[in-house]
């Protein structure tokens, strides 16, 4: 036998009161079909903000990818521009040391692919090489400027040429006699200046050279400054190209101010106007 169950709905008002009347099987396959219907509800829901999250995650690596896809091109472009930095900086150098008279060394070819770690540890090699070089750059043009500060290259006085290095004529006799050096006509009292850095040797009277100065440029050059009216350094002293040494006269054996003028190079004397690299 079917048990039932009446359910009675009570209005407002003065409205007649309503039953229902199911039965319990009824009930029970309602009951059951809400169930469902609230399960199936749950699961739709857990499924549609799990989708939301996972899409909202995929949109998330899809943007971090696309970050790190424009850094990486930044980044390249960065070492691209160190490495042609590095690439001039290296050709400068090997400019520097053929000027510099240093052998120009082969360097390990490089290429093919590369990750930017491996260009990063490419351009440390380099950066290590370059400054090997350089430091030999230093100390070869240190050693070079030296030398090119030793080596009598500027005119010492301001004047005409008069008479030139070899054989002439002597002024006072007329005969053929060998001349050392250069005779240099300005007027008297014309500062007289070092050729080149260097120590004074001797500074005073010099038998026909008269009041005169010779300085010693290293271990190779020497120059001599003679006929002066007046000698401005001492014996060992250390001068600079460009220092006052003395003042133009016409002392020992000359006919007239000038300024005589010699360079010897190793302890033989040379025609100083090879030396002298100043346009008149």
């Amino acid at each position: 036998m079917k048990k039932y169950n009446t359910i009675i709905f009570v209005p407002h008002a003065r409205a007649r009161f309503r039953q229902l009347t199911i039965s319990n099987r009824f009930l029970g396959v309602a009951v059951g079909a809400g169930a469902l219907l609230l399960v199936a509800a749950i699961g739709f829901g857990w499924a549609f903000f799990s989708t939301a999250r996972q899409d909202r995650q995929y949109r998330l690596a899809l943007a971090e990818n696309e970050r790190l896809r424009s850094a990486t091109s930044v980044l390249h472009k960065r070492l691209d521009g160190v490495a042609k930095q590095l690439s001039d900086f290296e050709a400068r150098t090997r400019r520097l040391a053929i000027v510099a008279g240093l052998s120009d060394s082969v360097r390990a070819g490089l290429g093919g692919p590369s990750t930017p770690g491996e260009r990063t540890a490419d351009f440390s090699g380099q950066s290590a090489q370059l400054s090997s070089q350089l430091s030999l750059l230093e100390n070869q043009f240190s050693r070079r400027s030296e030398l090119i500060a030793s080596t009598p290259t500027v005119w010492p006085v301001h004047g005409a040429v008069n008479s030139g290095f070899g054989v002439r004529p002597d002024p006072f006799t007329g005969l053929p006699a060998y001349h050392e050096g250069v005779d240099i006509s300005t007027p008297r009292s014309e500062p007289v200046l070092a050729t080149a850095d260097g120590i004074v040797l001797r500074s005073g009277w010099a038998g026909e050279y008269g009041k005169a100065i010779a300085i010693a440029h290293g271990d190779r050059y020497e120059t001599l400054y003679g006929h002066l009216e007046e000698t401005l350094v001492t014996e060992g002293q250390k001068v600079h190209r460009g220092d006052r040494v003395g003042l133009v006269g016409s002392t020992g054996r000359s006919t007239a101010p000038h300024l005589h003028y010699e360079v010897h190079v190793d302890g033989h004397a040379v025609n100083p106007l090879e030396y002298i690299l100043e346009s008149r």
